[in-house]
């Protein structure tokens, strides 16, 4: 069946007023509208034919209907209107920000934070994909006679750091001199390529150390590369609590329990790496945890180079409108960080 522009107005009717009370909507609340100019019984008649043809649920208990999981695609996909931010909204979303500028790990967390408060769901973030942003330098530092720690600094800023063995006739010269060799090698180079380019073309002036260096990129490939994005931050944990769909507490447990785990989110956020936004409503979520709320995903870059992934986890009666409009000011100031953070490092080269 075709939805008709009339049943399209009540059902737009209904998924508003449930998004706002979390009540099952009857005829006659309905008819009681001025933008519906149909009689009670009209509106009963085709909210029938909605629900058969799988537009709207009725709970055991309560007279009144409510949208599934099929009426809330319709309404993404064809009737939902993104409401404009507030400017005091977007200066509260940027005051977050403001004190970050430079500090990756920070951006992160704060970008959990500022969701879950906005938008009162869960938020979670990947960290920035390291496996395809480029490096600028490695710094080996001397922390003691036979241990060092080596860094690596990305084109974003981000700093990642790993433990390694050096020999006590490795004096700090010696350490600077290996950094800029490896730097000449990896700068502009994502993560998996330096590792095979040093280890593939070892210097001879450094041949003599070539067990040192081999020992280095086997710590690089234990501790760096499996954690390389693999990182996801969250905010609101149990904010979704607030809602009383949710307050159920089998529920709960098995939520907290993915979120705990953090690997089925990390398999999801990189997915949604691919695209812009992404919405996906109650069954349509993979994760059987979620499968009875809705997940909004969005990118963030640097340049035009995405990077990661971020979202929220809500009940599938969200304001989508209002969350898009939250996540576009929030991407915004992320890129507009990150981006800085990267000119930031191009200047003190």
């Amino acid at each position: 069946m075709n939805v008709t522009p009339r049943q399209l107005l009540i059902l737009h009717a209904i998924i508003d007023d449930y998004i706002l009370t979390g009540i099952p909507v009857g005829s006659r609340t309905l008819a009681k509208r001025p933008d519906l100019p149909y009689s009670s019984a009209t509106i009963r008649n085709e909210m029938a034919d909605l629900e058969e043809e799988g537009y709207l649920e009725q709970p055991h208990t309560s007279a009144g209907r409510l949208p599934s999981d099929k009426a809330y695609r319709l309404y993404v996909d064809t009737l939902m209107r993104v409401s404009s931010l507030q400017d005091e909204e977007i200066q509260l979303i940027r005051q977050y920000f403001s004190s970050r500028m430079g500090e990756i790990e920070s951006v992160i967390e704060t970008t959990a934070k500022v969701l879950s408060d906005v938008t009162h769901m869960t938020s979670l973030v990947l960290a920035p994909q390291l496996s395809k942003i480029e490096l600028k330098r490695i710094q080996i530092v001397r922390i003691s006679d036979q241990k060092a720690i080596m860094l690596f600094v990305f084109s974003t800023g981000m700093v990642k750091d790993v433990m390694i063995d050096i020999a006590e006739d490795m004096d700090n010269a010696y350490l600077e001199m290996i950094s800029n060799l490896l730097t000449d090698k990896v700068s502009n180079l994502r993560l998996s390529e330096a590792v095979e380019a040093v280890r593939s073309t070892i210097p001879g002036d450094i041949e003599g150390h070539r067990l040192f260096l081999n020992s280095m990129l086997d710590a690089v490939r234990k501790n760096i590369a499996p954690r390389a994005g693999k990182e996801v931050v969250l905010g609101g944990t149990k904010n979704i609590f607030n809602h009383p769909e949710y307050r159920d507490v089998s529920k709960a447990q098995n939520f907290l329990q993915l979120l705990e785990t953090k690997d089925q989110l990390y398999d999801m956020l990189t997915r949604a790496t691919d695209m812009e936004f992404t919405i996906k409503i109650g069954k349509e979520n993979e994760i059987d945890e979620l499968k009875d709320m809705s997940v909004v995903t969005a990118t963030y870059k640097v340049g035009d180079k995405k990077i990661g992934s971020f979202g929220v986890i809500g009940p599938t009666r969200m304001n989508y409108g209002k969350v898009l409009s939250i996540m576009s000011c929030v991407g915004a100031s992320m890129n507009e960080i990150l981006q800085y953070c990267l000119n930031m490092d191009t200047n003190r080269k």
